[in-house]
């Protein structure tokens, strides 16, 4: 009997090393921005996208200060997936600017997806009307480091302005929200989308005006922004359009996260498969982020996967993304 017993306990553990192991989920995260915004949002609801509709994945999204810090945690590896500014993250690829001396060229570009609105405001009863008239003011540029600064730095250089020449207060979205308002600040810069919660909460309790960046010299000196117009009625006493920059917020990845071309292309399977899923997390994602649009404004070469994901899809891909 008892050898009978040994016999099959012995039989019992062949059979189970035989079986196929059950490999573990890959686990992915996706640096977004602050809470405040429309891309936590977005980061949070694609990571479940993922989850239902990529198998083999688990994604979870992170908040952060989001394009200078979610490109230092690509170059480092600290996060797989992250969103940046297209302007940031060419400076950053191509090693410029804050840059210099160290490109972080492990970036690969990935998709699109809603635009950054450079957005400068004052209180509506301000004697400020240009970008000029910020000379000593008290001027919110936004946290320090942010892709909003560094925007904000070029607006001003291209007006003739440093920070020495205004009296810079480097604050978050909400709090230069809140310092407007209670007149801390005479002005400030902002890169949001349209009618985001912090903004819709300042323009319908607050009397304020826009300021125009309109010179087509501003575009031409930096190619990488794109002039829009604000449409008349966005905002509360807003009557009529205002010229301003805009840029591309686009989903990056990383060599660093040592994802293969056949594992970019389930998750952009899974992520635009059910694209419903994350881009009605606020109306200016679902306005302007769709496949079609997937490798606008892009600068970065995409990340190989991404390149058989979208010839599959019939996109046209312009030879400067593909490495």
């Amino acid at each position: 009997m008892k050898k009978h017993l040994i016999m099959v306990v012995a039989i019992m553990a062949v059979l189970v090393m035989a079986l196929p192991a059950v490999a573990a989920d890959k686990r992915i995260s996706i640096g977004t921005a602050g809470t405040a915004g429309a891309l936590y949002p977005m980061g949070v609801a694609m990571a479940e996208t993922i989850n239902r509709h990529a198998p083999g994945f688990k994604a979870s999204a992170e908040a952060s200060s989001a394009s200078l810090e979610n490109i230092r945690n690509l170059g480092q590896g600290n996060v797989d997936w992250a969103i940046s500014q297209n302007e940031v993250a060419w400076l950053a690829y191509k090693g410029q600017g804050k840059y210099k001396g160290r490109a972080v060229d492990s970036l690969q570009s990935l998709f699109g997806t809603l635009l950054s609105w450079a957005q400068v405001f004052a209180a509506g009863d301000s004697k400020i009307s240009s970008i000029k008239d910020f000379k000593g003011k008290r001027i919110g540029v936004g946290a320090p480091g942010s892709g909003g600064e560094r925007a904000a730095q070029k607006i001003l250089s291209y007006y003739g302005l440093t920070y020495k020449d205004i009296r810079p207060e480097f604050m978050s979205n909400t709090e230069m929200v809140a310092a407007l308002k209670d007149g801390t600040l005479d002005a400030f810069i902002i890169t949001h989308p349209l009618k985001s919660a912090a903004l819709l909460d300042l323009t319908t309790s607050f009397k304020v005006k826009m300021i125009p960046v309109g010179d087509d010299g501003f575009y031409k000196k930096y190619p990488f922004f794109t002039k829009r117009e604000v449409p008349a009625g966005t905002y509360r006493n807003v009557d009529k359009p205002v010229p301003t920059p805009t840029s591309r917020i686009v989903m990056y990845t990383s060599t660093k996260a040592g994802l293969s071309a056949d594992q970019v292309y389930v998750l952009l399977k899974g992520v635009w498969g059910f694209a419903d899923e994350w881009t009605k997390t606020h109306p200016a994602v679902k306005k302007y982020t769709k496949l079609a649009d997937a490798l606008k404004g892009l600068n970065v070469p995409l990340h190989p996967g991404a390149v058989k994901y979208y010839k599959e899809k019939g996109l046209s891909i312009p030879a400067a993304l593909i490495k």
